[in-house]
């Protein structure tokens, strides 16, 4: 079995970045959203409405909530990770060490 190993200030810094990035994805996502009914508002008609209605149920819930969850979900699990490896790796030191 291969051996596991973390370097707790790159997954510290990882965590930070994917967390940053999250939260650009979803403002880009609303300005996204924005700019897509911005396009279609001269439009008339049933296609119109039908295309308003896509982009304010499921364009909107993808790009502005998914993709942010998903990215900011890796976070916390990347993190609980870190946690567990160090919390680990003091209770081994600790039962060496006698503490």
């Amino acid at each position: 079995m291969a051996g596991c190993r973390i370097v707790n200030s790159a997954v510290e810094t990882a965590v930070t970045n994917i967390q940053t990035i999250s939260g650009s994805y979803k403002t880009a996502g609303e300005s996204f959203i924005q700019d897509l009914s911005k396009a279609i508002a001269e439009m008339e008609g049933e296609t119109k409405d039908a295309l308003q209605t896509f982009i304010d149920t499921d364009v909107k819930t993808f790009v502005e909530e998914s993709i942010s969850s998903a990215l900011d979900g890796m976070s916390q699990l990347l993190e609980a990770n870190r946690t567990n490896f160090l919390d680990t790796d003091k209770q081994i030191a600790d039962s060496i060490s006698g503490s």
